[in-house]
């Protein structure tokens, strides 16, 4: 499906300052958002085994070697019947497509090995990661033309475990959310640090239900630590209280 051309809230802003190095999972209802799942894949997402790496490369390798032979090779003039650049395009022809598949394989890779490795280290960093409490101070999201969410940026306060006030944008990485489900401004988000600060894990619930007075009360006071801490700017700080106030 394609996307709405028109963004809604400030995702673009919001996009460009993303923390890539942060893993975020948005929680859909019916779980604890302060909780980790016992599945690391739930958060890191899928890890495809070696072998499963090894095939997938293969297949590509054998779709470029076909896309080239079938393109290039049938399309070669040995005769001279057609300009001289006439070869040259039709060898190039076939990486219009080949790179981004190439490219994307290869951005596949570093997920792959990043998931891993966190997969790897999951219980220890369940076991000994230090959650700090936190909350969303600005949403971004694309709607598709199917009127679901499928792309996302939030922007998190939080207490750093060692009394610091912190900022985060986060982006999951696949989206696909009624617009219902969309978090909203003020809701609590749940931060887990590695005792190295190497790994950082953020959850929030999808759709947190509006706060009532004295959660409105509550994460007004967050907001304004937040902005007397520095975390926040003026113009941030009044934009995410309107918010919050409807």
């Amino acid at each position: 499906m394609a996307e709405s051309p028109a963004p809604s809230g400030n995702y673009f802003e919001l996009v460009n300052r993303v923390d890539r190095g942060v893993l975020v999972r948005i929680v859909t209802r019916g779980e604890d958002a302060s909780l980790l799942p016992e599945d690391p894949e739930a958060i890191a997402g899928k890890v495809y085994s070696p072998i499963e790496r090894v095939l997938f490369a293969g297949l590509l390798c054998v779709v470029s070697v076909a896309a080239v032979f079938l393109i290039t090779v049938n399309a070669w003039d040995d005769e001279g019947f057609f300009p001289w650049f006439w070869n040259v395009v039709w060898v190039l022809f076939p990486w219009v497509f080949l790179t981004p598949a190439w490219s994307a394989y290869a951005r596949s890779l570093r997920r792959q090995s990043r998931a891993g490795e966190f997969a790897a280290g999951f219980e220890e960093f369940r076991a000994r990661a230090v959650r700090a409490g936190g909350t969303v101070t600005d949403v971004g999201v694309r709607v598709g033309e199917n009127g679901r969410v499928n792309r996302m940026a939030v922007e998190i306060g939080y207490d750093w475990p060692h009394g610091t006030q912190e900022r985060v944008v986060v982006a999951p990485r696949s989206v696909n959310l009624l617009q219902t489900e969309i978090p909203q401004v003020g809701a609590p988000a749940h931060v887990w640090i590695s005792p190295d600060q190497r790994t950082r894990v953020v959850q929030i619930a999808a759709g947190a239900a509006v706060p009532g007075q004295s959660d409105v009360a509550e994460s007004l006071a967050k907001l304004a630590e937040l902005h007397a801490s520095g975390a926040l700017s003026d113009e941030e700080y009044q934009k995410a209280k309107q918010r919050l106030l409807g």
